[in-house]
């Protein structure tokens, strides 16, 4: 009845995967387009992009009743672990994706040598991430 081993590891990947897609597809545009359009075209003043500007900024909206209360040490984590997640889940995606297309091309019978480059690539840039988010205040 048993068909051989069972592989756990495969769908742990695909989960990644998937999550990274997510990310990819909902988080990078507004990363990208906060960081890089909205402050160039002056549609968030530059005070607000500021520590001490964007904090009175969030606590004068209801919604941030948060960061007045037991959470409030989340207020200078919260971004770090944005960003992490975001370029995390980013390479994940992009280079599981790229490995793919590597074994659609024929390189599938390199999968040993492929799948430690490609996910090394990926956990070495998610912890260079950790590494830089979190060592500046």
């Amino acid at each position: 009845m048993s068909s051989g081993p069972v592989d756990r590891v495969t769908p742990m990947f695909w989960g990644i995967f998937s999550l990274g897609g997510f990310i990819v597809a909902f988080f990078l545009p507004i990363f990208i387009f906060m960081n890089s359009l909205a402050y160039g075209l002056h549609l968030v003043p530059w005070e607000k992009v500021q520590y001490g500007g964007a904090l009175r900024w969030i606590r004068g909206d209801p919604a941030s009743a948060l960061l007045g209360g037991p959470f409030a040490w989340l207020a200078g984590w919260l971004p770090k672990l944005f960003l992490v997640v975001v370029i995390g889940g980013s390479l994940f995606h992009g280079l599981h994706r790229i490995k793919y297309v590597l074994y659609d091309l024929g390189l599938h019978k390199s999968k040993k040598v492929l799948d430690p480059i490609m996910y090394g690539i990926a956990v070495a840039g998610t912890i260079a991430a950790v590494f830089l988010s979190f060592s500046f205040p």
